[in-house]
């Protein structure tokens, strides 16, 4: 009687420039507490990653926006 239906997953957009920024944040608040240096490690290393990521794959570049242009109305 009802049918399950499956929603098409679209690929996930994930804005890198987005995760450095807080990444950053974060690590420019560890710089003040020496007992967390093992997460500022590691922290460190997901950036790097991420700058890696962005240099090898041009797949993660921001999307680009859609052309467009003004169309006057006829008066």
């Amino acid at each position: 009687m009802f049918g399950v239906f499956k929603r098409q997953s679209s690929p996930q957009h994930i804005d890198l420039a987005s995760v450095r920024d807080t990444l950053l944040y974060i690590e420019s608040d560890l710089d003040h507490a020496p007992e967390l240096e093992r997460l500022a490690t590691a922290i460190r290393s997901a950036l790097a990653e991420i700058d890696r990521i962005e240099l090898s794959d041009r797949t993660c570049a921001p999307l680009a926006i859609t052309a467009s242009r003004f169309l006057p109305t006829r008066l």
